[in-house]
């Protein structure tokens, strides 16, 4: 019987044109190398649904991956630039595109000086009326020529802690015998500042240029209000300046042309150094000049600035 079912296998077999060794499975040759199995977890991304099977197709990127795609491979060095598409000409409907509208720039606001709240100064009494017109009148009076202000102008400047009451602009100041000092640029200060500054100029500096062989006429290097604190110094107690009740001095300007600066220290100017600052301690009530801080080093700085006490302050050193 089995010889029989042997006959039958042949017989197949031969019938088909392959011999038994073909039938049997051939293993490949050792030096081809077989695929491995996938990673256990791209096996188990499968089985969960988030990878498609083997042999099935990949899902198309969306546009949005496609164009992030393309970004990145243009910031590769080397990288082909791939070229923008072309801003459509017209809208949907036959509107034109309209251009994009670039926005006003925003205004920067001008900082106001930052002046501590629990120094400052408060807003000085206002001057109008017949007190500004006899003030302006005591001005003139001493030689001062001030400067008309405009029609409904009003006779203060400024606002807050820097308001100048009873303003005055001017720039020259007659002297009595005749002649004129010039200030090197015009100044606005308190009229009740301004009057005490044409007669320093006019009693008392003159003479003493005079007495020295020469002739004032002018005086350099000059300022008056600037609303800001103490020497500039943020933070600081607001200054005199700021309401017009200072006023800053470098120089006098004779009339051959010689400039006697006030913070040199020259011998042949001692005297007459000495002499201005005698005259200015005795009529304002703050005189700081060289040797008082090195803010006043190359300048004199004078004010009428009231303290308790009719406390005064003169600090200049005459070398």
């Amino acid at each position: 019987m089995r010889s029989l079912a042997g006959c039958v296998v042949l017989l197949l077999l031969a019938s088909n044109g392959a011999s038994p060794a073909a039938a049997a499975p051939q293993r490949p040759p050792a030096s081809v190398s077989q695929p491995h199995p996938p990673p256990a977890p791209v096996r188990a991304a499968k089985r969960q649904g988030r990878l498609p099977p083997d042999g099935a197709p990949l899902p198309a990127p969306s546009p949005l991956r496609m164009a992030v795609d393309a970004v990145k491979r243009q910031s590769l060095p080397g990288a082909p630039t791939v070229p923008l598409p072309l801003p459509r000409p017209v809208e949907i409907g036959g509107k034109p595109a309209a251009p994009p509208v670039a926005e006003a720039p925003t205004p920067t606001p001008q900082p106001k000086p930052d002046i501590a709240p629990e120094d400052s100064a408060p807003t000085p009494d206002p001057m109008e009326g017949e007190a500004y017109a006899a003030c302006l009148k005591t001005f003139e009076a001493k030689g001062g020529e001030p400067v008309p202000r405009e029609q409904g102008e009003g006779t203060s400047d400024g606002e807050g802690a820097c308001t100048i009451p009873g303003a005055v602009t001017f720039s020259r100041i007659k002297l009595a015998e005749g002649g004129t000092v010039a200030l090197e640029s015009a100044v606005t200060v308190r009229c009740t500042l301004a009057v005490e500054l044409a007669g320093w100029v006019r009693e008392d500096l003159a003479p003493l240029v005079q007495r020295q062989g020469g002739e004032l006429s002018g005086l350099t290097g000059v300022g008056g209000q600037a609303c800001r604190p103490r020497n500039g110094q943020k933070g600081a107690q607001i200054s005199e300046h700021a309401s017009g009740n200072a006023f800053d001095l470098l120089g006098l300007k004779l009339k051959d042309g010689k400039v006697v600066e006030l913070w040199k220290a020259e011998a042949g100017t001692k005297d007459l150094r000495a002499g201005v600052r005698e005259s200015a301690c005795a009529r304002f009530r703050t005189v700081l000049g060289p040797g008082a801080d090195s803010a006043h080093a190359n300048h004199v700085h004078l004010d009428m600035r009231q303290r308790r006490n009719d406390f005064r302050m003169c600090q200049w050193n005459v070398d």
